[in-house]
């Protein structure tokens, strides 16, 4: 017990915000990766060029968080070194920590976040306003990545050719960055979907968005794992693809 303390010291000086919640689903997933061990895990450049392209994405999306509420009147994350395209100042210890141990505990589903960028909504003029365009700006970042990659693939493919790693990269990169903007679009605070909700709600419902918000990554990490998330991504995913009638070889697992 006193090792377990003693490393969720350090875990809460990395992870202020939910720390409880979060280094109780490391651990969870910890002491499942030790129990079941990782023989069946096989080093793939798939992973590492998924994980890079997350941790850009995740990057970007919350730089856009950021650049918007300054523009809309609260320098708080431009106070904090927050609107930088420096990763590291936006990565979350167990949001980045959590993916690699879904992986290699053979997890059907993968989910992370990247530390928040800190909002100060009373600065925000118009409030509502701010608000909703400060929660949707990550998403329409990741659905503009998706849609240029998407295109890149529709009209790339007979310039690259269909081993080309230029077409892996794209394709993860369409993946991932629709995978985040549906599932921040999930109406659970502290998602965005979640904000977009309450910057046009009335009272009641902002009074009760406020007191589930503390249960809100509960409620997630369950809709995820039902895979009612990832079927309904599957079926986007797949719908585009045929949209655009490309044809590419893609197998979901």
């Amino acid at each position: 017990m006193k090792i377990i303390k003693k490393y969720y010291e350090k875990f809460k000086i990395m992870n202020p915000e939910n720390t409880e919640l979060k280094f109780l689903i490391v651990f969870v997933l910890l002491s499942i990766m030790l129990f079941r061990g990782i023989s069946d895990f096989r080093f793939s450049w798939d992973i590492v060029i998924s994980l890079c392209i997350f941790v850009i994405s995740m990057t970007l999306h919350e730089v856009a968080h950021g650049y918007i509420a300054y523009k809309f009147g609260d320098d708080t994350a431009k106070e904090e070194g927050r609107i930088t395209l420096n990763p590291l100042k936006h990565l979350d210890l167990a949001g980045m920590l959590l993916p690699i141990l879904l992986i290699l505990t053979g997890f059907p589903f993968v989910i992370g976040w990247a530390k928040p960028v800190p909002v100060n909504f009373y600065k925000l003029k118009p409030e509502r306003l701010g608000l909703f365009c400060v929660a949707i700006a990550g998403i329409v970042v990741n659905l503009i990545i998706a849609a240029v990659s998407l295109t890149v693939l529709r009209y790339g493919i007979p310039f690259f050719g269909e081993n080309d790693i230029i077409i892996t990269i794209f394709l993860y990169m369409y993946m991932i960055n629709l995978a985040l903007a549906f599932f921040n679009l999930i109406p659970v605070t502290p998602l965005d979907g979640g904000r977009i909700v309450y910057s046009m709600a009335g009272e009641k419902v902002r009074r009760f968005y406020n007191q589930i918000e503390k249960y809100g990554m509960v409620v997630v990490f369950l809709i995820v794992y039902s895979g009612v998330f990832r079927q309904f991504f599957i079926w986007m995913f797949t719908f585009f693809i045929k949209l655009t009638n490309m044809g590419i070889p893609v197998e979901i697992m």
